[in-house]
């Protein structure tokens, strides 16, 4: 059996603010009675209940304020005193799951080592430092400054143009998606101890993957680094299928001395992992056990896969996925779904994501962070697909230092997620290039030049090598250079808010007739209900002076996210491949972006989605008339032969036209159902119902209201914002 003892450190912490961030200097980590010295002006330790950011422990509104700067102004010091008995192994190993943002690490007053980047495990070993059957002291220094430096000293555009100094999406995000004093700070998830008597793994086995031409027989592949090896030992490789509980294949070999293994394993006649509409996810257990001489277990790890493959076809005509030999057309959805990831749990995980699944989406777009290794597990449960960005966002410093040290901690989370078969695609940077847009726009008159892929990041720094490092770290997988990058060769996707971001002297309808290969943004932001801001009195206060045109706005994000839906979809394969729509929910109770609210509560551009975003539907192509009916069906399974109907009137009840079509739909297929010769310019209003039947059953169906009164830009977005509170004012 296992020999090991495993400590986790949710209690027991004291935490305490380091004000002018002498702590370090005056050896506080081998002294404490210098927090009471008169002249030092420390602080000193206060209880801490939970391991999450601190402003949400500390902060009675941790989602704005000018307060919240104070957070980051200086550093933090964590202390946490446990015993391990005596009987316990001589091998022990801390392990910290997050810590937000920068750190150090000191055990019984000897300084372990420093760490950069919130969502990458790290770990130390204390054998020789650890005291059994009485107090060890752990103590952890930690920081996550502001930055001072705007590129080219523009301030006018500092939100966009801030030289973000750290690999982390979760802050200097200001225009209304992240407020301008939040920068999340502190140690969360898990902090654990884990002392053993015999060898034990170094970090976690590293098991991959092949298939054959077949996609029926899978090679498996572990590498594992054993430590403490002090007699002879094998390496047991066993995948189970997780629904039969039948092991497939198992595989063993001896351990060598200096603890590097590898051990290959084959089975066959496997089954293969694809999104919730295209067949469901077949998943598998893959254990790998150390055992000793005799046979008995010494140590196990576990991780749950799913066998497919995945590629990209990507040229000037087309950016396409292929899941399992076959196209996948993406219905997206992006998620961020707090400021905060430690205030993310199971539950608020499962509930977001079975709702994405309700809403129709196969995939989302996990935008500029990184979520809890929990969120990834369940999107490989529940079968759907993720598309994952670095955090590499608008502008960071383009020296190699900063270069190297972006990729570094990029690789590192590319390391920690890529075991998850749910992650089909990664992203390297998300809008690059935004000052050298303007400059170019200064010497070239072209202010789209950054966004089509030309910019000191994408072209010099840190994008090639960025780029190159991500594809040879994982070469299972595509990459996307630079997102919005759309002519970008090593891109291809488009990001689209007319309508919407790009002004309101723009308008959704102007769209039409644009085509785009794959777009991975586009939406609107509208405030929630009234009843949900009055649970924030000071967002209800603000606005309250447009409470009354709430519905306006919000049927404005519902017209322009179905126009933008099917505009996609009527397009399926010619080009397009599928959207993003953004964004799932609130990521703050002042952010507007989501078709939920943050408190989880609908707006009306989920029906937009719900019409819109099915695997299965019928649609209607129109701008200032009607031009035709589409059916699309996304499924694998076909339809077959099948019945359209549409009926237009005139919102009085009187019909303009009635028809219906027999037509055949096929498996992953669009079909041009008729063109639409109808002159209703005449009538003041038309509606238009759609329904497509099936042995006289309902399949799909569609209606549009009132189609031709499509509503002028909300006035004042998006350019009206208060910096104070991070949200958007819209009106005048």
């Amino acid at each position: 059996m296992t020999t090991k003892m495993k400590l986790n450190l949710k209690q027991g912490w004291k935490v305490m603010q380091d004000v002018h961030n002498t702590a370090e200097n005056l050896k506080l980590y081998q002294d404490e009675t210098v927090l009471y010295s008169m002249g030092a002006q420390l602080s000193e330790w206060e209880d801490l209940e939970e391991l999450k950011h601190l402003q949400l422990i500390f902060s009675d509104q941790p989602y704005w304020g000018r307060e919240l700067r104070y957070f980051n102004q200086a550093p933090w010091w964590y202390k946490n005193e446990f015993e391990v008995p005596e009987h316990a192994g001589s091998h022990c190993v801390i392990r910290f799951s997050n810590v937000d943002y920068y750190c150090k690490v000191w055990f019984n007053g000897v300084l372990l080592g420093e760490h950069e980047g919130y969502s990458i495990p790290f770990e130390f070993c204390v054998d020789d430092l650890l005291k059994k059957g009485e107090a060890n002291t752990l103590m952890v220094k930690v920081w996550s400054p502001w930055d001072d430096t705007v590129d080219g000293d523009k301030q006018e555009r500092r939100t966009f143009l801030i030289l973000r100094n750290m690999v982390k999406g979760t802050y200097e995000h200001s225009d209304t998606f992240i407020q301008r004093d939040v920068n999340p700070i502190g140690i969360y998830g898990d902090v654990t101890v884990e002392v053993t008597e015999k060898a034990s793994f170094q970090g976690r086995p590293e098991i991959t993957y092949t298939l054959d031409e077949t996609l029926k027989n899978v090679s498996l592949n572990a590498k594992v680094r054993v430590t403490n090896v002090s007699e002879k030992y094998n390496l047991r490789l066993v995948c189970v299928d997780k629904l039969t509980k039948e092991i497939i294949c198992s595989e063993t070999v001896p351990v060598s001395k200096n603890g590097e293994v590898s051990i290959s394993a084959a089975a066959k006649n496997i089954h293969l992992w694809n999104t919730w509409d295209r067949g469901g996810q077949w998943l598998y257990d893959l254990i790998t056990v150390l055992e000793d001489q005799n046979g008995n277990e010494v140590y196990r790890y576990h991780e749950v896969t799913g066998f497919r493959k995945i590629e990209m076809v990507r040229n000037e005509k087309e950016t396409t996925f292929y899941l399992n030999n076959k196209k996948l057309y993406i219905r997206g959805t992006s998620y961020f779904p707090d400021v905060y990831v430690s205030a993310m749990n199971k539950e608020r995980y499962k509930r977001d994501l079975l709702s994405i699944k309700a809403c129709g989406f196969n995939l989302v777009r996990v935008h500029v962070h990184v979520e809890f290794e929990l969120f990834y597990e369940l999107c490989t449960e529940i079968g759907i697909a993720v598309i994952q960005d670095s955090e590499y966002n608008w502008a960071h410093p383009d020296n190699d230092i900063f270069a190297d040290r972006f990729i570094d901690v990029f690789l590192q989370t590319v390391d920690l997620l890529k075991r998850h078969p749910a992650i089909i695609c990664w992203i390297c940077m998300n809008e690059p290039g935004l000052l050298d847009a303007e400059q170019a726009k200064e010497a070239e008159g072209d202010a789209a030049a950054g966004m089509r892929g030309h910019s000191r990041s994408m072209d010099v720094n840190p994008g090639p090598a960025l780029y190159k490092a991500t594809c040879e770290h994982d070469p299972s997988r595509p990459v996307i250079k630079g997102s919005f990058c759309e002519s970008d060769p090593f891109s291809g996707d488009s990001h689209n808010y007319i309508g919407s971001l790009h002004g309101d002297g723009t308008h959704y309808r102007e769209i039409y007739g644009t085509i785009e290969k794959f777009n991975t943004e586009y939406g609107f932001d509208a405030p929630p209900c009234a009843d949900s801001l009055k649970k924030m009195p000071k967002l209800y206060r603000r606005l309250n002076g447009l409470v009354d045109r709430l519905d306006e706005i919000g049927h404005y994000q519902y017209l322009l996210l179905k126009y933008y839906t099917e505009h996609y979809r009527i397009q399926k394969y010619s080009p397009n491949s599928g959207y993003v729509q953004f964004l799932y929910n609130d990521i703050g109770p002042q952010s507007f972006y989501g078709i939920f609210d943050w408190w989880g509560l609908p707006k009306d551009g989920l029906d937009a989605m719900l019409e819109s975003n099915m695997p299965t539907g019928i649609f209607l192509k129109f701008n200032e008339k009607l031009d035709g009916i589409y059916a699309v069906n996304d499924l694998l399974t076909p339809i077959g032969s099948c019945t359209v109907k549409w009926v237009i009137t005139d919102g009085k009840g009187n019909v303009i036209q009635k028809e219906e079509k027999q037509i055949e739909i096929g498996a992953d297929d669009i079909v041009k159902v008729c063109d639409l010769n109808v002159d209703t310019s005449s009538f003041d209003r038309v509606d238009v119902a759609l329904v497509v039947l099936k042995d006289g059953e309902s399949v799909c169906s569609n209606h549009y209201e009132d189609l031709f009164n499509m509503p002028e830009h909300t006035h004042g977005h998006p350019s009206r914002i208060t910096h104070e509170m991070g949200m958007r004012l819209y009106f005048a």
